[in-house]
């Protein structure tokens, strides 16, 4: 029977994934990438015009970071990788001369993507390769445990932060969305209601020359803005409300509107489509809030407790390697309880 995937399997699957993509390109010779030890690949060994980039993660650190992570949370590990060519000679070129070719293909291929987006169980991770040095103990200690294999050039990668996912996640808390201050003599009778305090909108002007610039985002009820509403369950000012949002960025430009949901039973989870929507003013001013222009939405629900999470986002290609990125706008928070 064979072994389930696990998230640290799939990171490795997609490093090795990504670079057979970048060297085996239409116009190159084929070569093969590979997950396994050297020795293992030495003794399949390379035909008379096969050519093989081993990928051999040997050894697993913690991460050094997130020291109050619990047990139901994601955790995170250092992987580290080392990069051997096993080339064959062709023509009048010789073995040797080709494991270098490919040694320096790795090399360029992880200097100009060194940070991958990769997808696991519905979830996006980014990892980053980080080139190491290797020392002479190093490698005769990493090449003694392969037996009679014989050295080949290689390099060394650290692949940063590989996700550790619990197969029963914990549930996290949901967030904040105001806050209230309560003073008393005693705590034996204590007030029904607190007064809230929810969070001020300040004026929001996306710097638009930036290529990294983040819209900024606001809902408009009952001509005010706000960051976080709370409307209680089966109240008519719920079953009355309609979410409408003002955003402001670059004027004309299309952004997506990204819900998630929080409960007690699931935590926070992506709701799937996102919708668009188009940015019509370039600064949100919360004393113009009655004339803004905005958008309605939908809520993902109102028939039970939890909470909703709005962001904006949008794509860009980063000038420096063309990889396209996601930005976020300020989240927005609506919060239903039971009155």
């Amino acid at each position: 029977m064979a072994l389930a995937l696990s998230p640290l399997s799939q990171v490795c699957k997609g490093i090795r994934a990504y670079l057979d993509g970048a060297i085996n390109a239409p116009d190159r010779s084929k070569v093969s990438v590979v997950l396994a030890t050297p020795a293992e690949t030495a003794s399949t060994g390379a035909g008379d015009s096969d050519h093989y980039i081993n990928l051999f993660f040997y050894r697993f650190e913690p991460a050094g970071l997130f020291p109050d992570t619990l047990p139901g949370e994601t955790g995170w590990v250092r992987a580290f990788c080392l990069v051997t060519p096993f080339a064959a000679g062709e023509d009048s070129v010789g073995a040797g001369e080709n494991d270098l070719k490919l040694v320096g293909e790795v090399m360029r291929v992880f200097h100009e993507k060194p940070v991958f987006k990769l997808n696991i169980d519905g979830v996006d991770y980014h990892v980053q390769v980080i080139f190491q040095p290797l020392g002479l103990d190093q490698l005769n200690q990493l090449w003694s445990t392969q037996g009679d294999t014989i050295y080949r050039p290689s390099v060394l990668y650290e692949v940063s932060l590989a996700p550790v996912v619990p197969a029963e996640p914990a549930v996290p808390a949901p967030l904040a969305g105001g806050f209230g201050l309560r003073v008393q003599p005693s705590l034996d009778n204590l007030a029904a209601d607190v007064a809230d305090r929810l969070p001020e909108v300040p004026a929001m002007t996306p710097d638009t020359a930036r290529p990294d610039w983040t819209p900024a985002l606001a809902f408009v009820h009952q001509g005010a803005c706000a960051f976080s509403l709370s409307f209680a369950l089966a109240s008519p000012t719920l079953a009355a409300f309609v979410p409408r949002v003002w955003l402001a960025g670059k004027a004309g430009e299309t952004v997506r509107l990204h819900w998630q949901t929080w409960d007690a039973a699931h935590g926070w989870q992506s709701v799937t489509p996102a919708s668009d929507a188009i940015i019509a003013t370039t600064t949100l001013a919360p004393d113009q809030a009655a004339s803004a222009v905005t958008s309605a939405l939908a809520l993902p629900f109102a028939d039970h407790v939890g909470q909703m999470l709005l962001h904006a986002e949008r794509d860009y290609a980063r000038p420096g390697d063309g990889a396209i990125v996601t930005v976020r706008s300020n989240p927005l928070l609506i919060s239903l309880y039971t009155g």
